[in-house]
């Protein structure tokens, strides 16, 4: 087998390691259900999963003291995803988790 073709099959099984993280959630507008990042796109990912965890249970944390008072920004289904818009694990559950959950697409 030629090199590049070794490097290929490596690339393609290889473990590789996340660029990034973004926490993802949903809000309503004008009854359409938008989904949003935090940090957004055009803004650099967070380099830690741990910090993008801690920054989803702040932002359900927040909503649910806010509570009623955002009913026009309502926010749901928070949790971490990678550079490729994929769930991320928990780092201490180890498990893909949602804070306040809400599932009526």
């Amino acid at each position: 087998m030629r090199l590049k073709e070794t490097i290929k099959i490596i690339d393609e099984g290889w473990v590789r390691k996340c660029m990034g993280y973004r926490v993802h959630f949903q809000k309503r507008n004008n009854g359409d259900i938008i989904t949003d990042y935090v940090p957004g796109d055009e803004e650099k990912p967070l380099e830690s999963e741990v910090v993008a965890w801690r920054l989803a249970w702040k932002l359900a944390q927040a909503k649910n003291k806010i509570g009623s008072e955002m009913k026009d920004k309502e926010i749901f289904n928070i949790f971490v995803v990678d550079d490729f818009n994929n769930p991320v694990k928990h780092y201490a559950t180890g498990k893909i988790e949602v804070f306040l959950p809400i599932n009526d697409e």
